[in-house]
């Protein structure tokens, strides 16, 4: 069959043509935008920082080792893609060799993501690039150029190289930058046209199905399109041509959007061993400064935080630092680190410091002044019992919660970590008469004038009695009569009879 050229005349299972608004996937009403960032030299560009000699990255293939990246300096020498490791060491004998460092291209790329979470809130990492989708960020930053620049803006603040593309589906988005052709195209109805010229490389498909369309005469999409469809899938596999109909926007894209680590985890070394405050606290405030980045492009907040510091020739000197609330606030957090430093004996000079931090949601609510740095009164009531928290220690201040007890020294408990809010429904308390704010630890037996019980004199009987008759189940059987009472000052006291024994006690005082 014959092609008249510049036309798609063979049927891709009856694939509309490039003006055919169809193209849409019919499952997404929404449009889509996605903004691709590849980074094709990633591998060289985590390993080549500080290095003083030539760099280039292997390619092990089978027992083969192959030059895959090199940097400039190489480059200028001869070395090239391909070359064996030998003929490049021959061309340059200071090259320094590097295996690929995949934990490190990984970390690079989970850094650029989270910075670009303030471009669009979905983000995709797919091998060594980043996919963001930014249909609904057009309305804030004007126009996909702008979008494209602030992209741009951001790696080049991380020192990375990039090749940017812009399509209405993500796979398509994805092949025109490993391509390097820098396509700006929002409309889907000319998807077709434009992947038509894309090499089959950019596809990413194995190295056995891309010689087995090279023999076919197949060297761009244009021609997978051209090809009868089944017969095509019995020689490449339903994978590939799934492949394409994501591209063309014919079939759903299943991608799972990246989300930032619960656990932030920031090193730094000292230029010297030390024990001095000052040094430390100044390689601490760039943690938390880097940890306030995070959490600001991430809109979380850090709930509790670890600061290790490190010694050469001894463990770790390890703070804990827990939060009643998420909080994003590096000021907070580092007079919080301050006064636990000022409290702890190191017990050598500290050579570096590791700051990890647990990273949960900001709390909900409105800020009541927005030039207020601390606007909220719940957090500042969090700010507060923290600092109190530091001086005096983590058991020194705590909150109470009621339960659902009729026994009063069993109906509150202490909290180490309690939230701003009211209690669950499971630790409401049970719907009773008054209480006394000031509890006794133990009933106070009192004093007796005949009938009468005694307390700095006698007491006046008021209200009551309350009866509460309880505990059978689990050895704590109490028989009370409970009744507000009246001294001669004038105190109002919590006092019951004891059911058993027909003796007088004092609970609680009034105020």
């Amino acid at each position: 069959m014959t092609a008249v050229p510049g036309t798609l005349s063979l049927p891709f299972g009856d694939l509309p043509a490039a003006t055919d608004p169809a193209v849409i996937a019919p499952h997404d009403p929404a449009p889509r935008l996605w903004l691709c960032l590849f980074l094709p030299d990633l591998p060289l560009e985590v390993v080549i920082r500080g290095a003083a000699d030539p760099v280039a990255i292997l390619s092990e293939e089978g027992r083969q080792r192959r030059i895959r990246w090199c940097d400039p300096v190489s480059r200028a020498a001869g070395v090239e893609f391909g070359m064996p490791v030998n003929s490049a060491l021959a061309l340059l004998p200071g090259l320094s060799i590097r295996p690929r460092e995949q934990q490190a291209e990984a970390d690079a790329l989970q850094r650029l993501a989270l910075r670009c979470l303030r471009l669009t809130p979905r983000v995709v990492i797919d091998g060594s690039a980043l996919l963001l989708e930014v249909a609904g960020s057009l309305s804030f930053f004007g126009s996909v150029d702008a979008i494209c620049e602030e992209a741009a803006a951001e790696s080049r603040a991380l020192g990375y190289a990039v090749q940017m593309s812009v399509a209405p589906t993500a796979r398509a988005a994805l092949w025109f930058a490993r391509a390097g052709s820098m396509t700006r195209l929002s409309d889907a109805a000319h998807l077709v046209t434009a992947l038509v010229p894309l090499p089959l490389v950019v596809t990413g498909w194995s190295a056995s199905v891309c010689k087995l369309l090279r023999r076919m005469g197949v060297r761009r999409l244009g021609d997978c399109l051209r090809l009868p469809r089944d017969g095509l899938a019995r020689r490449i596999g339903a994978g590939c041509l799934a492949d394409i109909d994501e591209a063309l926007g014919r079939r759903p894209e299943l991608r799972p959007g990246w989300s930032p680590p619960e656990r932030h985890a920031s090193s730094i070394d000292l230029p010297a061993e030390t024990r001095e405050a000052g040094p430390i606290s100044a390689a601490l405030d760039v943690l938390l400064r880097r940890l306030e980045e995070r959490l600001g492009r991430s809109q979380e907040g850090a709930r509790l935080l670890w600061i290790h510091l490190q010694h050469r020739r001894f463990p770790a000197t390890l703070l804990r630092i827990g939060l009643l609330r998420p909080t994003a606030n590096a000021a907070h957090l580092g007079q919080l680190a301050a006064i636990h430093l000022a409290a702890r004996q190191v017990p050598a000079p500290v050579s570096g410091l590791l700051l990890e931090a647990d990273v949960a949601s900001l709390p909900e609510g409105i800020p009541a002044d927005f030039f207020d740095p601390c606007p909220d009164h719940a957090e500042r009531f969090a700010v507060l019992v923290e600092r109190l928290r530091m001086r005096l220690g983590l058991g020194a201040v705590h909150g109470l919660a009621a339960c659902r007890e009729h026994r009063p020294e069993r109906a509150w408990q202490a909290l180490a970590d309690w939230p701003a809010g009211s209690t669950s429904p499971a630790e409401r308390p049970v719907a009773v008469r008054a209480r006394p704010s000031w509890m006794l630890e133990e009933p106070r037996l009192l004093g007796m004038r005949g009938d009468v019980p005694l307390f700095r004199g006698p007491l006046q009987l008021g209200a009551g009695p309350e009866r509460i008759e309880t505990g059978w189940w689990d050895s704590g059987d109490i028989r009370r009569d409970y009744y507000e009472a009246w001294n001669p000052q004038g105190l109002r006291l919590w006092i019951f009879r004891d059911g058993r024994t027909g003796a007088w006690y004092l609970h609680g005082l009034f105020g």
